[in-house]
């Protein structure tokens, strides 16, 4: 038996299908039964029950996939443990974070990390708070970047920094003049919002209602960069991160702060009394300090932007937070 068959029965069993097992392993369909078959031989017993597309696993496969997954596992740590001992840098990270951190931050954070560990392979998962903070606890991911960590008592927080959430619109737009609105003055404006998981439409949501309004959301869209697109249009204000509308991604849009200081928090998550490889550690350290550079209020070090006075705006005292559901964009 080889190690091999073995990662090619955990493939197949973890994805319950031959077709999609195949292609992450970049084999043919039939090259693959050939292997399962011939694995099967060699065990003196069937380990999938194939009832047209649909594969199970036998009681003998059911009872084979966890060893099989230990002897895996066991085999990658060794290796890892032994590349370590002759000082080669060498592993898998599995870090979670809101989509924004991944398109706007994390390509440059990764730049730079791989001068220092280019044979560490890096898996980014994109979701909302909540899936990244169960995949923390249950141990699939070392470390994410959430907006608000809903579970303290089972996880290390450490809080990044927070950032203006901005309205963008088409220079065309009568409300472009403006370097600062109250939401209050928007009650009558179509709105571009993005879907789950970015959530930053929730902060607008209960910021609009603070407000005294239901925000009108006429269109949806499925990236923040799709929203940006339609609001370049003239299709209607969205609200985005202030960090997706930095340099050259601002371009063709005007950019509106809010005057009741609507913002984001970004705080990074591990699982509490849990050690994660070095090479983690070394990713989230750089995480951690080029995310907090980049908020508008990091929470180490670096000056508050000062928000500038729309002398054509109305005051508004009171301060609106969107306290409720986890996730933002």
């Amino acid at each position: 038996m080889e190690l091999a068959q073995l990662k090619y029965f955990v493939t197949i069993a973890e994805t319950r299908s031959f077709t999609a097992a195949a292609a992450q392993l970049h084999l043919s369909q039939p090259a693959l039964s050939y292997r399962m078959k011939h694995l099967e031989n060699e065990l003196e017993t069937r380990l999938f029950d194939r009832r047209g597309r649909r594969i199970t696993l036998t009681p003998e496969g059911e009872l084979f996939l966890p060893l099989a997954q230990s002897i895996l596992l066991r085999t990658d740590e060794a290796v890892r443990l032994l590349k370590e001992h002759l000082g080669i840098d060498v592993g898998e990270i599995h870090m979670g974070c809101n989509p924004t951190v991944a398109t706007y931050l994390m390509p440059a954070i990764l730049a730079d990390f791989r001068k220092e560990y280019p044979h560490v392979r890096v898996d980014v998962v994109e979701a909302d708070d909540v899936e990244l903070q169960q995949s923390v606890q249950q141990d699939l991911l070392d470390f994410a970047v959430v907006t608000a960590p809903g579970s303290p008592q089972t996880l290390e927080v450490i809080h990044l920094g927070a950032e203006d959430v901005v309205l963008i619109a088409s220079p065309g737009h009568h409300i472009a003049r403006h370097q600062s609105i109250a939401l209050a003055k928007l009650a009558d404006e179509d709105f571009v919002l993005p879907i789950p998981p970015f959530n930053i439409r929730v902060h607008l949501a209960n910021a609009c209602r603070a407000a005294g309004f239901e925000p009108k959301v006429i269109y949806r869209a499925g990236s923040v960069e799709a929203c940006k697109s339609f609001a370049r249009q003239g299709l209607g204000l969205a609200p985005m991160p202030s960090l997706t509308v930095r340099g050259r991604d601002r371009e063709g849009l005007a950019v509106i702060r809010i005057e009741d200081g609507l913002t984001r928090d970004l705080n990074l998550i591990t699982g509490k009394e849990r050690s994660i490889p070095r090479v983690a550690t070394a990713l989230l350290e750089r995480v951690k300090t080029s995310v907090s550079e980049a908020m508008t209020y990091p929470a180490r070090g670096g000056n508050k932007v000062e928000r500038e006075p729309d002398p054509e705006a109305l005051p508004h005292d009171e301060r609106v937070t969107a306290e409720s559901e986890a996730p933002a964009a």
